[in-house]
């Protein structure tokens, strides 16, 4: 029988270090105690969407009989205590737990569960080991802020810039200062996000009007100096040590999210282990999770929003906070039967199991070839290697190759998913390299390279790339994208390209699943640039982000592509991905 639920308002709990955090607690009537759960906000624990409406609703739970804590973080609305962005998570996610499994109202047992900010303050509580936690569940969220911020070297600018100016708004409340003063801000802040384009082309970025405030722009500021590279990050995190992970963990990861390589680390090192971890793995970008959109191609069976997650969340710590089996929610039960790791396979659109990440697949690589004309999409993917004249092209900062789906994740600057991408052909800044039609399927899993052999006449360079599927009729789906900024490629800061010297790169994509169906066509894009999502190289010695136009130049980049630069895509295979954490 469902339960009648009542809400607790402005729950107060003291930290360690004496800050007040507030929650409201959703729990059944009565003086019973409860299996708990909690969810840790920095978006208002009061908002009705950005807390009922994305996952879970808290009544609903509570009618299933849980005591569910959601919580403000520290620095946010209701709460005490100074923003600091994920790392304060991990003390105050401890505290959290501990704290409500002493309630009136716990039996002692205690989840954590969210999505995005709200998956990293829940797997910095699992990193950090409160003892009555029991489980957890973490969906299109990592917390290696630095992978994160900066994927394969360069920043994750579309989002990051457009989040960083929407979280400013609740700071600008708590200043104290005049109300004239908070109004101005307010309207200064409204005009960068109605101005995104203007805004993400602001150089450097310190400078983005707002963030530039060394408050308001805290984190934003904080990221920027410390790059990709830095003694700086926490690294307390589970990315950073999986033996942190001492209860089960359940993780919700998205193809298209670029929150999800460390999630798929992750869950390749807790493959084996008998905690019973699991992984559902779809082919989202972040904001489908919530909605089951998937972009311009509407793909069978991909869940979203509360109805998918809410059952989930039930039916899984049904199973670790109260020994039962989770068949009072079979939309959730569902994903919780049979092998540990669920995953689709796009291209032939359907859900599969199998017992760990990546799943097995054949081992496959194409060689890169042309004419020199893959500027000119005379690009070829073949199967022997390849003895042709190398492809050049530039790259321009200021007419930067744009980021065409994908991992978009900022809808204001453009959609997100998959979408077509043809519209770079015309391009003469984009090499493609296509295969010729399939005779039979092709199945690829886990993380597909691009190795590249590549010459530049300016001493830094990013190689993006996207790995696409052809469909008979041309149309064009992304299957996986990543980038490298040749400077960092070596894990230090200055690892500076050579005129007239090839250099192997290699780009780790995205994780996928996707099967190349016959008559299909695998294609390879390389760009100088993946633009308004990642920020732009100056092709200098600078930190891109801190220079500004006035110094840009525009080099040529050189693919080589013979017997002795063997530049490839490789696919497939059983093994460790040896993809960043």
């Amino acid at each position: 029988m469902p339960h009648h639920p009542v809400v607790d308002a402005a729950v107060e709990m003291t930290t360690r270090d004496g800050v007040t955090l507030v929650a409201d607690v959703h729990r059944p009537a009565g003086t019973g105690r409860w299996p708990t759960l909690l969810h840790r906000t920095p978006y208002d624990r009061t908002d009705p969407t950005l807390v009922s409406a994305i996952v879970a609703d808290p009544l609903w739970l509570a009618r299933q009989g849980f005591a569910v804590v959601v919580q403000d973080v520290r620095g946010r609305f209701a709460s005490g205590g100074e923003l600091d962005f994920a790392v304060q998570e991990y003390d105050d996610g401890y505290d959290a737990v501990e704290w409500a499994a002493a309630q009136p109202w716990s039996d002692g047992r205690v989840g954590i569960y969210g999505s995005s900010y709200h998956a990293i303050s829940t797997l910095n509580a699992v990193a950090a080991g409160p003892p009555h936690l029991a489980a957890a569940l973490a969906m299109i969220g990592g917390a290696d802020m630095a992978a994160t911020s900066w994927p394969g070297g360069t920043f994750e600018l579309g989002f990051l810039a457009l989040y960083s100016l929407g979280q400013t708004i609740d700071t600008i409340a708590r200043l104290d200062v005049d109300e004239v003063v908070k109004a101005d801000l307010r309207r200064r802040v409204v005009a960068a996000a109605s101005d995104p384009a203007a805004t993400v082309a602001t150089l450097p970025l310190t400078g983005v009007d707002v963030l530039d405030d060394p408050v308001l722009g805290r984190a934003w500021q904080e990221r920027l100096a410390r790059g990709p590279v830095s003694d700086g990050w926490d690294r307390r995190h589970v990315h950073a040590d999986p033996s942190r992970v001492r209860v089960p963990l359940l993780q919700v990861a998205a193809y298209r999210d670029f929150l999800s390589p460390s999630m798929f680390r992750l869950a390749e090192a807790l493959s084996g282990s008998a905690a019973g971890h699991r992984l559902v793995a779809g082919p989202w970008a972040h904001g489908g999770v919530y909605t089951g959109h998937t972009g311009a191609r509407v793909l069978p069976g991909t869940p979203g929003g509360v109805g998918a997650w809410g059952p989930l969340i039930a039916a899984w710590f049904d199973v670790h906070l109260r020994g039962g089996d989770g068949s009072a929610f079979p939309a959730g039960a569902r994903w919780l039967a049979g092998e540990p790791v669920h995953y689709y396979v796009g291209g032939e659109n359907r859900w599969a199991t199998t017992s760990s990440w990546p799943p097995p697949t054949d081992t496959s690589t194409w060689w890169l070839d042309s004419d020199g004309d893959a500027a000119a999409g005379g690009g070829r993917l073949v199967a022997t290697v390849p003895d042709g004249p190398a492809d050049s092209f530039g790259a321009d900062p200021r007419d930067p190759a744009p980021t065409v789906g994908g991992v978009m994740t900022a809808p204001p600057l453009g959609p997100d998913g998959i979408q077509d991408q043809r519209v770079l052909e015309g391009r003469d800044d984009v090499l493609i390299y296509t295969g010729e039609p399939l005779a039979a399927p092709v199945t690829v899993a886990g993380v597909p390279r691009v190795v590249v052999h590549l010459e530049s006449t300016a001493p830094d360079a990013d190689v993006c790339v996207t790995l696409a599927d052809v469909e008979p009729d041309g149309f064009a789906v992304a299957v996986a994208e990543g980038a490298v900024r040749t400077r960092y490629r070596h894990g230090g800061t200055a690892d500076w390209l050579v005129r007239g010297e090839p250099v192997e790169v290699t780009v780790a994509l995205h994780d996928t699943a996707h099967t190349f169906r016959t008559g299909h066509r695998v294609r390879v894009q390389i760009a100088g640039a993946s633009w308004p999502r990642r920020s732009r190289n100056l092709h200098t010695t600078t930190v891109p982000e801190l220079g500004t136009l006035d110094e840009a130049v525009v080099p040529r980049h050189t693919v080589h592509h013979d017997a002795a630069h063997p530049s490839r895509l490789e696919v497939g295979g059983s093994g460790p991905s040896s993809g960043p954490l």
